[in-house]
């Protein structure tokens, strides 16, 4: 990620162009540039009834690529100030990155008014769209509530009740657990089952998710430092009882992991239950959700789409328009969701009835009911220019304290005094 930053820091920033009002009679070809399953998801959207007849004129094509192709595609073209799609997905984490570069139409200015729009998307993904100064630069369309997702066999067969693991009162016990996790299941001599992939996967969960809060109300990186240090402390306890298998996230191991019962469980956002059924490990039937370690609530992920500044503006107003449907249209939430588990930023689908059904793959469990209250409980953080230098800076800093090349406060010092380095 410091590699796509250095493209975008120092850049001049772009003005937002004038927009053409959108007008229902014209016809357009709207562009979509995107990653993972977006497309697969807003191509039945598009297609569907309801969106047909609410843009009769409107046509949809897409531009997709892999999660990292897509993002250094878009940088890149933002930097060089070229033409982009209409509309422009960005995962949570990179929403800072473009706003550093001054990149992204603010959507509360007319035209769009997304102001109008944003109360009825649940409060906590709005303020990550938003920039200290109240620039509204993305809208949410999927959130990412922070759950642990564990295999029910794995765990009884480890000796730990389901009740434990469904009431996990704080870290210290989520590591004792993790220990009974954590054993030689073929009597090897080796240890074959560990209770989480990675150290680092619990590193951002008590810093709401990684979502901004890197700065204080008087710009001060990592601050309060006793929350910092405390996330530090974290990975290091968890490295050091044993109870991470070390793999490296999406590597092949890390992927095989959750078939073959070499990691009991993970720490992250909701869409990994999408990922799960589909691709990840579709044939095994005892993957269930739980509650975080004391209830914390966080995001890890979230989808936002944009109107870079760069965009057509004869066009925007329309991408617009198709921007809102996505965003607030409970038709178009639900079908995302249905088609790939990227859970609603719109509060209104929470009362669905769908949501309150049982998940076969889950073995019935009701998980919408989990992810509805973590959403809902995630603190809100708004955006600040230099997050994703700061978030960069910080995964160093992990990594330092869980290879053991350094302590945390020198990790910590190092950090801040790289971040304030940066930004000065």
């Amino acid at each position: 990620m410091g590699g796509i930053m250095v493209l975008l820091i120092g850049c001049p920033r772009q003005e937002q162009g004038e927009v053409a009002p959108y007008d229902p009679d014209q016809e357009y070809t709207i562009t979509i540039g995107g990653y993972g399953d977006l497309e697969r998801a807003y191509s039945v959207v598009v297609n569907s009834a309801g969106f047909k007849a609410a843009f009769p004129n409107i046509t949809i094509e897409f531009q997709t690529s892999d999660f990292n192709g897509h993002h250094q595609r878009l940088t890149t073209i933002i930097a060089a100030g070229e033409e982009t799609n209409d509309i422009e997905a960005l995962e949570v984490g990179f929403i800072a990155l473009f706003v550093e570069g001054g990149g992204l139409r603010d959507l509360s200015l007319s035209p769009f008014n997304g102001n109008e729009i944003t109360p009825q998307l649940v409060p906590f993904a709005v303020s990550n769209a938003t920039t200290t100064e109240g620039q509204l630069v993305a809208m949410p369309v999927d959130i990412a509530p922070a759950v642990f997702f564990y295999r029910e066999e794995v765990v009884k067969a480890s000796g730990v009740s389901i009740e434990e693991i469904e009431n996990i009162r704080d870290w210290n016990h989520f590591i004792e657990i993790g220990r009974k996790l954590t054993r030689d299941t073929d009597g090897d001599g080796e240890i074959d089952q560990w209770a989480i992939p990675h150290a680092s996967d619990a590193s951002l969960i008590p810093l709401n998710g990684g979502k901004g809060g890197w700065f204080d109300s008087n710009n001060n990186p990592l601050e309060p430092a006793e929350a910092f240090k405390g996330s530090l402390e974290l990975v290091q306890e968890i490295r050091n009882a044993g109870i991470d298998a070390d793999l490296g996230a999406w590597s092949g191991p890390w992927i095989e992991s959750f078939k073959n019962g070499a990691v009991a469980g993970n720490m992250i956002g909701a869409w990994f239950g999408g990922a799960l059924k589909t691709w990840i490990a579709p044939e095994v039937t005892d993957w269930r959700v739980a509650y975080l370690p004391g209830k914390v609530a966080a995001s890890v992920g979230g989808t936002y789409l944009t109107l870079p500044n760069s965009s057509n503006s004869q066009r925007a107003a329309a991408a617009w328009e198709v921007i809102k449907y996505l965003a607030a249209s409970p038709e178009s939430q639900l079908i995302v969701f249905r088609e790939i588990d990227a859970y609603p930023a719109l509060i209104e689908v929470y009362e669905d009835p769908v949501m309150q059904e049982g998940v076969d793959y889950f073995g019935g469990q009701q998980t919408r009911l989990i992810y509805a209250d973590v959403a809902q409980s995630i603190p809100e953080k708004t955006v600040t220019p230099h997050d994703s230098i700061a978030a960069s800076i910080w995964g160093n800093a992990v990594s330092l304290v869980i290879n053991e090349e350094t302590n945390i406060n020198e990790a910590y010092d190092l950090a801040k005094e790289q971040i304030l380095a940066s930004i000065e």
